[in-house]
This record gives structure tokens, sequence and C-alpha cells, in this order.
């Protein structure tokens, strides 16, 4: 024989642990790879390559944003006077009757307090109307003193 082949150290069995269970470990790791698979999903999606919409026409918009829209093309107008540039801005609406919609945002603002865009909006609906160029004119507050108060 050999020496050191005598020597029951070399001969032992290694004994391996046994794997854990598979019912134990199963649903976690199925639990941790969603949160970590949805988180690296965010990142991808919103900073690496985020969606960027080109060649969209106002048309798509939601209705808030059309809200929006018209009453940034009556509040220019109201600015500016162009009518046939605000024609031309609510074209691009694609709305059936232009003049109903501006009518109906006006009433809207007016219940919400917004004077001032209803006022613009009621101005452009009632040039689009009467198709004939509404000179918008800014009003002065004025205020009238009775005789009977006195003057400070």
């Amino acid at each position: 024989m050999t020496p050191g082949w005598e020597n029951n150290d070399y001969t032992r069995e290694i004994q391996v642990p046994e794997p854990p269970s598979e019912r134990k470990r199963g649903s976690w790791y199925l639990l941790t790879g969603l949160i970590i698979g949805l988180i690296f999903g965010l990142v991808y999606a919103l900073l690496v390559n985020p969606v960027i919409y080109t060649h969209s026409t106002p048309a798509s918009l939601q209705e808030d944003d059309k809200d929006s829209y018209r009453s940034l093309i009556a509040q220019v107008y109201a600015a500016t006077g162009d009518l046939e540039r605000a024609q031309l801005r609510l074209a691009l609406l694609e709305n059936k009757n232009p003049v109903y919609a501006l009518g109906t945002q006006a009433q809207r603002c007016l219940a919400e307090g917004y004077t001032t865009e209803a006022r613009a909006l009621a101005l452009l609906a009632s040039a689009l109307q009467s198709e004939s160029p509404v000179v918008p004119t800014t009003p002065v507050p004025t205020q009238t003193l009775d005789y009977s108060t006195p003057i400070p």
C-alpha cells in the first residue's frame, strides 16, 4: 500500500448540505423579480428612452387641453385683433362648430369666475359669427364719486 492511504481522512465521504426547499424561496424570487423588473422598466421608459411625440395636431389633444388652446387663441385675438390668424388656428382643432365651442367655453369660464378669459372667448365667438373683425377694445374702469361723498 502506498503510504498515507491507510489514513481514513482521505477515504471519508464528503457530505453536501441539502438545498433549501423550493416551496420557501419560490414566491420571494418571483416577487423580487417583478419589483426589480418594474423599476428597471420605469427607469428605461422615463429616463433612458422616453416617448417623444412629433407631428401631432391640436385636434389630437384632450378636451381640457383643447380648452386651453382655444383660450390662448382668444386672448391673442383680443390683444392683436387678427381674425384671420385666429380662424386658421381654430381650424386646426377640427371642431364642427367653433363658434358654439367658444361660446360654451366662455359660459363655463364665466361661471367659474374667469371674466377676462370669458370676455376674450366671447369676443372671438362674436367676431367669427359676424365674419367681420370686431375691434377689441380694452375698457378703462372708471369710478364716479357722488357729490355727497367727502373727498379725502
